[in-house]
C-alpha cells in the first residue's frame, strides 16, 4: 500500500485573478432551519473581490440561521457551525466538524435540517437544487467512508499489512464507483454550474489537461460564459500540459551552493526530476530505492534532479547529508520566478517525471522496481 505526504485540500478551487470588474452584484439570502443550542453561530466562507476570502456570520434565532448579503458571481461556499466561547478577554470561536456546501448564487437558499448539518436537504435556487442531486448521487461513498476510516486506522494501529492491502483495494474500487457516479452527473447536467465546479475540483489542469477540455466544451454556452466558466478558460490556456509525451516546461531554480540551475541544463540525457522533502517519510524512504537506481544506471545517461519543497534550507540540506544524496538537489526556498510545483501540478509528495534526452516525459510517479524497470526496458533498447 503506497502513502504519499501532503494532499492539498482546499475549501475553494482557487483561481489567479480577481472577479471581472463592473458587474452587478446579486443578493442572495441564506436559510438554515435546525435544531441546535443557543448561542451557536453560522459561518459561511465563500470569496468575494479579487478572490480574497470572506465569512459572513448569522447567530440563531427561532430556530434557523439567516444570511443575507450580495457575491460578486456564483461560487461554491462552505458554511459550519460554531460554538462560541468565553475567554479570559474576550468571545472566541470553535468550529465544529459540522459543516456542508451549498452553491451561493442570487434568490433563496434553503437549507433544512434536523440536529447536524449532514443528510440536510437544499433547495430555492437551481443550482442548490443541482447540488442536491449530486449530493444525493454520490452519498454512498460518504456513508462508507465512515467505516472505512475507522477499519483503516485500527488496522494502521495493529500494523495489520494484509488489512491495509485489502483496504486499499477496496478503497480503489470505491474510488471508480464515486468517479463513475460523478461523471454521469456531469452528462445528465451540462447545463449546471455544479458540474463545472465538479470539473474544476476533480482534475489536476497540469497533469490531465488533454481530458479536461473536452469535457468543458460538453458545457453549455451560459456556463462556460459564466465568471467561473471563464475563470477556468483562462486557467485551461495558460496552464503547460505534463502528460505523457509533452515536453517538461523548463525552469531555473538554485541548487545547494546558490547556483542557478535550469532544468534544460541536462538534456541529452534520461532525467529524474524528483519533488520531495525533508519532512516527508514516504520521500527520504523512496530515497534509498532512487540512489539504487542511480548508482545503477548513472554512467549508461541517467542522472535524478531533485526539487525540495522544504521551508527550511537547513532541513533541506541535512537530509540531503543524511540521506547521501550525490545527485543535483534544487529548491525555491531562495526564491525563484515561478511555482515549479505547480507548475508540474503537484499537489501531493514523493512526485517525479522521467525525461528523454529531449526533454519529453516518458514517465510520472515512478517508484521503487517500476522506475527500474522502466530504466531497463530504456537501456535494454539502446544497447
Amino acid at each position: 500500500m503506497r502513502f504519499i505526504c501532503i494532499q492539498l485540500f482546499v475549501i475553494f478551487s482557487i483561481f489567479t485573478g480577481g472577479c471581472q470588474r463592473g458587474k452587478l452584484k446579486k443578493n442572495y439570502s441564506l436559510t438554515v432551519t435546525i435544531e441546535t443550542e443557543p448561542g451557536n453561530k453560522l459561518f459561511m466562507f465563500y470569496k468575494g473581490e479579487n478572490d480574497s476570502i470572506r465569512v459572513d456570520s448569522a447567530i440563531y434565532k427561532n430556530g434557523k440561521f439567516e444570511l443575507k448579503g450580495q457575491i460578486s458571481y456564483a461560487q461554491r461556499a462552505l458554511v459550519r457551525l460554531g460554538r462560541t466561547t468565553q475567554t479570559f478577554f474576550e468571545d472566541a470561536v470553535r468550529f465544529t466538524d459540522d459543516a456542508m456546501f451549498v452553491f451561493l448564487e442570487e434568490g433563496n437558499i434553503q437549507i433544512m435540517a434536523k440536529k447536524t448539518l449532514r443528510g440536510a436537504r437544499l433547495s430555492g435556487t437551481s443550482s442548490n437544487n443541482d447540488l442536491q442531486i449530486y449530493t444525493d448521487s454520490t452519498r454512498f461513498y460518504r456513508d462508507w467512508l465512515d467505516g472505512y476510516r475507522q477499519r483503516f486506522g485500527e488496522a494502521y494501529r495493529n500494523r495489520d499489512n494484509m488489512a491495509l492491502d485489502s483496504l486499499s483495494e477496496e478503497n480503489a474500487l470505491m474510488g471508480k464507483k464515486l468517479k463513475n457516479a460523478e461523471k454521469n452527473f456531469f452528462d445528465n447536467h451540462s447545463r449546471s454550474l455544479v458540474a463545472l465546479d465538479w470539473l474544476v475540483r476533480s482534475y489536476n489542469v497540469a497533469r490531465e489537461k488533454s481530458m479536461i477540455v473536452p469535457l468543458f466544451e460538453i458545457l453549455d454556452e451560459k456556463v462556460k460564459n459564466s465568471i467561473l466558466g471563464q475563470k477556468y478558460k483562462a486557467l485551461l490556456e495558460k496552464t503547460v500540459s505534463v502528460e505523457m509525451g509533452c515536453l517538461a516546461p523548463d525552469f531555473i531554480a538554485k541548487n545547494m551552493n546558490g547556483k542557478d540551475v535550469a532544468l534544460s541544463s541536462f538534456r541529452g540525457q534520461y532525467v529524474l526530476l524528483d519533488f520531495w522533502a525533508s519532512w516527508c517519510g514516504p520521500c527520504r524512504r523512496e530515497n534509498v530505492n532512487v540512489l539504487k537506481v542511480y548508482e545503477r544506471f548513472k554512467d549508461k545517461g541517467f542522472t535524478v534532479v531533485g526539487y525540495s519543497m522544504d521551508s527550511s534550507e537547513k532541513a533541506w540540506l541535512g537530509a540531503v547529508e543524511k540521506d547521501g544524496i550525490p545527485w543535483e538537489q534544487l529548491s525555491g526556498i531562495s526564491g525563484v520566478k515561478m511555482d515549479v510545483s505547480k507548475l508540474y501540478g503537484v499537489t501531493a509528495i514523493p512526485s517525479n517525471f522521467l525525461l528523454d534526452p529531449a526533454g519529453k516525459i516518458i514517465g510520472i510517479d515512478l517508484r521503487g522496481e517500476s522506475l527500474e524497470r522502466k530504466l531497463e526496458q530504456i537501456f535494454e533498447k539502446e544497447r
